[in-house]
């Protein structure tokens, strides 16, 4: 009689459980949440200078709109050579916001020949690392 009851009990409990996990809703994973939906959009990536002298110094900006769904934040701007400085944003561009990059390039001591230099942009987007990049023929 025990041992009836004490199936019985196993089996209610049994299909209670198989019950229940059944109406529990599934985790369901979204490109969304795989994807990082923030990105950066600039204007261009290239900017030439044309022809400098030695020692000139310029300045030039690459313009860019978030065009992700979460605000982009851009940790770092580096340049690939003490010549070459950036300015940047420090504060988060919300959705549809726009901004830009400011490149401070001083041609001393690169007299008679042609430079590229290289900036990356590092922020939460997908590539986390965009370049950007300028050139100039410096005589």
């Amino acid at each position: 009689m025990y041992r009836r009851i004490y199936v019985l009990v196993v089996l209610v409990i049994s299909l209670s459980v198989t019950l229940g996990s059944c109406s529990k809703k599934e985790n369901i994973i979204t490109a969304d949440l795989i994807e990082n939906s923030t990105s950066i959009n600039f204007e261009k990536d290239f900017i030439d200078l044309g022809k400098l002298t030695s020692g000139e110094i310029v300045t030039c900006s690459f313009k860019f709109k978030n065009t992700g769904k979460h605000d982009l934040i851009i940790s770092a701007v580096t340049a690939n050579c003490g010549c070459t400085v950036a300015d940047f944003p420090r504060e988060p561009i919300s959705p549809n916001g726009e901004g830009q990059i400011t490149v401070r390039y001083d041609s001393e001591g690169s007299a008679g020949i042609r430079i590229t230099k290289e900036v990356s942009v590092l922020s939460n987007t997908s590539p986390a690392t965009t370049k950007l990049r300028i050139a100039a023929d410096v005589n």
